[in-house]
Parts: C-alpha cells; structure tokens; sequence
C-alpha cells in the first residue's frame, strides 16, 4: 500500500485509459511515468481495482467501472479546485517543472 499517493499520476493513469485498453507500454508513456514509479501505481490501482486486464483484449489493460467513477470524482474534483483550465501545468506533470526556477 502506498503512503501517500500522488492524485496527479493517479488522474493520468486513469485518463490514459478512458479510451480504451492499453498495453503497458502504451500506458507508461501515455502517464509519462519512469517504469519503477509506473509499476508501483499500477500495482496500487490494480490492488484498488480501479484498472484490470482487459477482458476482450488479451495483454491489455482497461479502466474498471470503479475506475471510470473515481476518474469521473478526480476530474470533478480537480476542475473545482483549479477551475476549467486545470491545474498549472507543473503540478499535472512533474517533469515540466524547470529546477533552475527554485534557485
């Protein structure tokens, strides 16, 4: 179990998925996620069961239908938070943050 889970790479895992099943690979790049912080929240979400193999295509996985709802609760919630624009763009994804900026 994770200590504290980053909502923003939960949403982008749940978000790559909406559409249809992926295979890992596809996944990883779609979170733009290195492959150990990529196996640690895949193995939490699948332990959530908010993402399973795909039914219908072998070697994929797919957003279960607890997964749609807490995509659905993550989008609603963070569209209250930010507004329709969503979240500044360095807090979606960590790697558009510039290091040299904190100096």
């Amino acid at each position: 179990m994770m200590a504290r889970p980053d909502l923003f790479v939960i949403g982008r895992m749940l978000e790559a998925l909406g559409p249809a099943p992926l295979r890992r690979t596809q996944l990883q790049q779609k979170a733009g996620l290195n492959y150990t912080v990529f196996q640690r929240y895949l193995e939490f979400l699948i332990h959530l069961g908010l993402i399973a193999n795909s039914a219908e295509e072998e070697g994929r996985l797919a957003l279960t239908p607890k997964g749609a709802e807490a995509l659905r609760f993550l989008s609603e919630g963070l569209t209250r938070i930010f507004g329709t624009e969503g979240p500044p763009q360095r807090l979606r994804d960590p790697r558009a943050v510039d290091p040299r900026a904190a100096l």
